[in-house]
């Protein structure tokens, strides 16, 4: 059974029915939801309240068969939430798991170089929560949780030109923050 015809069946009373969605998509909407908030606890609480309001606006979805993109964007959203409220915990297991934006900045083979590519990686966390919301929600979608700009242009509800120029416009921040701070502006360059 394919997700139009499960979501036909939940929305004809077969409740039970949701389970196999949930099933389905409960690993990837947990790591969507873990690459954001950085914490297993969170990101559990909310992988189950993104099944819930999915459950509950089931009958708002328009496509059936994009159940997936639209329960991952009640994910996203949901995490993004979450962690603009400030509460994002860095769970000790995960904190060397570094998203892919961070694991782009260059560093050498000798211990100076790495110390510098960590000192870097914590600058660049650091300029990128600074951000506002609408660039720092592109620069975590795309960076952390790897959408191309059509998904984000999707997601947002944006044209993909405003997702090209919010992408622009949060790296040149960080570039020239990095480089207030005296640090090289290669981070933003093998970041791109």
């Amino acid at each position: 059974m394919n997700d139009a015809q499960i979501v036909d069946k939940v929305l004809g009373g077969d409740t039970g029915a949701f389970e196999l969605l949930i099933l389905k998509y409960q690993s990837q909407v947990f790591y969507a939801a873990m690459n954001i908030v950085k914490n297993r606890e969170f990101a559990e609480d909310i992988s189950q309240d993104a099944f819930l309001k999915a459950y509950e606006k089931l009958d708002t979805l328009q496509d059936k068969s994009h159940f997936f993109p639209w329960l991952k964007r009640i994910a996203v959203n949901l995490a993004l939430n979450h962690y603009d409220r400030g509460k994002r915990i860095v769970d000790m297991e995960t904190e060397d798991s570094e998203s892919s934006y961070f694991d782009r900045i260059s560093g050498g083979d000798n211990p100076e170089d790495f110390l510098i590519k960590d000192e870097l990686k914590k600058y660049v966390r650091m300029f990128v929560d600074a951000l506002p919301e609408r660039l720092r929600t592109v620069v975590m979608l795309r960076e952390v949780e790897d959408m191309s700009y059509e998904e984000i242009s999707d997601m947002l509800n944006i044209p993909l030109g405003t997702v090209r120029s919010r992408l622009f416009n949060a790296r040149q921040i960080i570039k020239d923050r990095l480089v207030k701070q005296g640090l090289t502006d290669q981070v933003m360059s093998e970041a791109k």
